[in-house]
């Protein structure tokens, strides 16, 4: 009832020709891939593949589409992981009508309609691509070992590098993340989400 009512506001008020539907992420793949969408709403919780894995799906096949995040749930986290993924925009299930219409109305022109919660998310998510593209992979190894709070002998018998280079490297970071102590640089991680994420050895 809600995908059918959806589909006649948006033919109704914003003139969109609605290609599809779905009701899992798997089948919202397959109709992308069968219809070729301008621009797609992606509900966050899903059966099967979840909103944040069609996403990072569809953004990798079609970088082009323009991808609106819809979920219940607004939290900084959930937000920037959306974003992270390749999300266009996140929308809230909580807000009226109308600010849909005019959010995807503003997708559409190529502009982004957000609330300063979606905004400061937003911020988060491009600092955490950054800080990526900066901080090398060996050292977010380090990183994460350091947030599960493995002693720095140890980090270095795992990694295979001297106490006196994880120092080194763990200052390094340090200065990148703008934190001055061994709690700062735990908590930063772990908010821009540079610990939770990486894949490492445990």
């Amino acid at each position: 009832m809600f995908l059918t009512l959806l589909g006649d506001l948006l033919r109704d008020k914003l003139d969109l020709e609605v290609v599809g539907v779905a009701r899992s992420g798997q089948e919202g793949l397959e109709v992308c891939s069968r219809t070729a969408p301008d621009l797609v709403l992606v509900d966050m919780m899903m059966p099967g593949m979840s909103g944040l894995e069609l996403i990072k799906t569809l953004r990798r096949q079609k970088p082009e589409t323009l991808l609106l995040a819809i979920s219940g749930s607004v939290t900084r986290e959930l937000i920037r992981m959306a974003f992270v993924a390749g999300a266009n925009g996140y929308f809230s299930k909580r807000r009226s009508t109308e600010e849909l219409l005019r959010t995807l109305q503003a997708l559409s022109e190529g502009k982004n309609e957000m609330t300063p919660e979606e905004a400061d998310a937003l911020r988060w998510a491009v600092r955490e691509c950054r800080l990526r593209s900066e901080i090398s992979s060996r050292d977010l190894q380090l990183l994460r070992l350091f947030c599960d709070e493995v002693p720095v002998k140890e980090i270095a018998e795992r990694t295979g590098r001297t106490p006196s280079a994880v120092y080194k490297a763990f200052k390094r970071i340090g200065e990148r993340l703008d934190t001055k102590t061994a709690r700062e640089l735990r908590i930063a991680a772990r908010e821009l989400g540079l610990a939770s994420t990486i894949q490492g050895d445990k």
